[in-house]
């Protein structure tokens, strides 16, 4: 069932803020600032209906499994908030949704045993969300909304409550539940000690040191701790150090009886940059169970650490070392003072600049490549890779001969070798021919490929896949003067914030700038593009600094007429022009990415296309017993060019006439025709 593309887009329409969900989980990063969706791209995906936002739309869970008080906390919500829509997915659980009037954050009663059973209430409210359709991830059972839906509402058509009301509602939930139960755990976002509006997290400090977030993470109770919580922690985790959290946070996930790595990964990968709360949540919730942030600065803070290794900035540290093969590894790049010079002393002639792909990749620099996710910009440099490992030109443009080092992590190798073996073909070579030596790649999915990561504020460190890398390189480039090297993706190497342009600059000009410097190097990163790169046809993600500090970048893109033809373009060109001609069009043929061999293969695919809409609006048609007559005023002359208005009558017409010599349609008696 098309879930979010249809239901998604239908609660967008009404207002509401919708997010597409595995199970519970978002799937897309940076969810929280409410990016518009792409429906048609997660169709069946749970939806997700994103609280806080322009009407304050807050959620109160009634996380109780004791059908008996699950009712009575029901009872309470209905004469203490007032009536509103009701959604339930693991039964006596349940949610009601309601409209806040001031901005609020989440709150929440203490966790209590209820004969046997967990119970809490929460309030969800801005940078949560909530499953409002789909597929229960436990029960494998369709989420019920009893009542009205929220398609029976507009947001402000919700009942407003104030934060004096929820506290209100709290407290008697708290008091209920310590009627019926005992206190099992405190809420690590309320302390146990019952309604707080007014509860603010730490926000005062959001970067720290890894050690420092460990032994706040100590304190920080995990037995059997609530979900919601278990997410907050991720957050804070991340805002804090960043993508090199992951392994302080499947530690402390790890101590709860519910673990799962899994899952761990997968909601680690969920969350997308952090900025509003990092290390000062950690240290405040710490606090609340005895972490004393001031005793273990004095004890173990900076000036106690200078002597560990792992706390040494990168700046400092020597790279120059030998790798196991006994080839030299890349230092960072230090700069060279003494390269300075007048004018004056400028003579030519000069060399003429070299172009690992003309036009497209000056070499010696670093050049990054956008495409969306499936557009097939990883098989679009593996062609490059096979074309410059033996300087044959690509896509009709010349390449500058060099050993290619393609990193692959998004693909596994049997996937990369049914690939080369289609390239194979598409570069004339027969079956028992084989590809270039000089093309090496290398699949790296499911592994550390970090190349740097920002474990404090101002600081770089290089991550362990920098020297493995940089050892491979030495190996691959051999005895040539220079090496093209391919990293698939910027995701998968660059373990900072993708917005913050000083990590940006240091991954860029500093670790890929220092590849470039130490081999000879032409480096080509390839990057998705964030949902607004994707809507303003810039392909672009994150900070600006992607674009600045690379000397090219180009952007794949799919037609959105024809899903077969593809776009490569130009968006910036230090050392070349840039001209409305300079556009590629690409071919999806026989595996691999194609200049078309004159406009009647691209006429070829474009008819197959139209052929296919035309048989899906004769379906239509006869679905409706309407069928679509070969004469009259109902006829394909006059209904098909209405109904398909970017194409040609004419076109149509031919195509109609081949589907009917075919036998793709047939004609029925009186009811016009269908597809055969």
């Amino acid at each position: 069932m098309p879930r979010f593309q249809k239901f998604g887009r239908e609660l967008a329409f009404k207002g509401w803020n919708v997010t597409p969900l595995r199970g519970k989980i978002p799937l897309l990063t940076g969810w929280q600032s409410r990016p518009d969706p792409d429906f048609d791209s997660f169709p069946q995906a749970n939806i997700g209906v994103v609280l806080g936002g322009e009407h304050n739309i807050i959620a109160v869970d009634i996380d109780v499994l004791n059908p008996a008080a699950a009712a009575v906390i029901k009872k309470l919500a209905d004469d203490l908030l007032g009536a509103a829509p009701e959604r339930i997915g693991r039964a006596p659980k349940t949610l009601l949704v309601y409209r806040c009037t001031e901005p609020t954050r989440k709150i929440k009663t203490a966790i209590y045993d209820v004969g046997g059973l967990d119970a809490a209430v929460e309030i969800l409210a801005e940078g949560q969300q909530f499953a409002a359709s789909g597929v229960h991830p436990d029960t494998g059972k369709p989420y019920v909304w009893p009542g009205d839906t929220l398609l029976d509402y507009m947001p402000e058509e919700l009942t407003a409550v104030s934060p004096a009301d929820i506290g209100e509602f709290l407290s008697a939930a708290n008091v209920a539940l310590s009627d019926v139960g005992s206190i099992k755990a405190k809420s690590l976002t309320n302390g146990g000690r019952g309604p707080d509006t007014g509860f603010q997290f730490a926000e005062n400090e959001q970067t720290t040191t890894a050690d420092k977030l460990r032994a706040a993470l100590a304190m920080l109770p995990n037995p059997d701790l609530h979900y919601d919580d278990w997410v907050h922690i991720a957050h804070a985790i991340k805002g804090a150090i960043g993508q090199s959290g992951f392994d302080l946070f499947s530690e402390w996930s790890d101590r709860s009886t519910k673990s799962d790595s899994d899952e761990t990964l997968r909601l680690w990968n969920s969350i997308g940059v952090v900025t509003k709360i990092g290390a000062g949540t950690v240290f405040h919730l710490a606090a609340q169970s005895g972490f004393d942030l001031a005793t273990w600065d004095r004890k173990f803070g900076p000036a106690d650490l200078i002597d560990d290794p792992d706390q040494i900035s990168t700046e400092a540290m020597d790279y120059d070392e030998f790798s196991e093969g006994g080839q030299e590894v890349a230092s960072k790049a230090t700069p060279d003072d003494s390269g300075c010079f007048t004018a004056e002393s400028v003579h030519g002639p000069l060399p003429e600049r070299e172009w690992t792909l003309e036009g497209w990749f000056p070499h010696k620099t670093v050049g990054m490549l956008f495409g969306a996710g499936g557009v097939g910009k990883t098989l679009l440099m593996q062609q490059l890779a096979n074309c410059v490992a033996v300087g044959a030109p690509f896509c009709g443009i010349s390449t500058k001969q060099m050993p290619v080092l393609s990193v692959m992590c998004e693909d596994d190798a049997l996937e990369i070798k049914r690939r080369q073996l289609d390239i194979n073909v598409w570069r004339g070579l027969d079956e028992f021919e084989s590809g270039p030596a000089d093309c090496h790649l290398w699949p790296r999915v499911g592994g550390d490929n970090i190349l740097v990561t920002f474990p404090n504020q101002g600081e770089d460190k290089a991550g362990a896949f920098f020297e493995q890398l940089c050892s491979k390189i030495a190996e691959v480039k051999g005895d040539s003067d220079d090496v093209l090297v391919i990293l698939d993706t910027a995701a998968d190497h660059f373990g900072g914030n993708e917005n913050v342009r000083r990590e940006v600059n240091t991954f860029v000009k500093t670790y890929l700038g220092s590849i470039v410097i130490q081999f000879n190097a032409t480096v080509v990163l390839l990057a998705h593009p964030s949902l607004s790169g994707l809507a303003s046809g810039s392909g672009l993600s994150g900070s600006t600094a992607w674009e600045n500090s690379v000397r090219s970048r180009s952007y794949l893109s799919r037609s959105a007429d024809n899903d077969e033809i593809r776009t490569l373009s130009r968006k910036k060109s230090n050392y070349s022009e840039i001209s409305a001609n300079s556009d590629i069009t690409l071919i999806w043929d026989k595996g691999v990415l194609t200049v078309p061999a004159g406009q009647s293969q691209l006429d070829r695919i474009n008819e197959t296309v139209l052929k296919r809409e035309i048989v899906a609006e004769i379906d239509i048609a006869w679905a409706a017993k309407n069928g679509i007559k070969q004469q009259g005023a109902r006829g394909f002359k006059a209904v098909l060019p209405s109904r398909l208005p970017q194409h040609k009558p004419a076109a149509i017409a031919r195509c109609v006439m081949s589907l009917i010599s075919d036998g793709v349609i047939v004609y029925v008696d009186r009811m016009g025709f269908k597809s055969d």
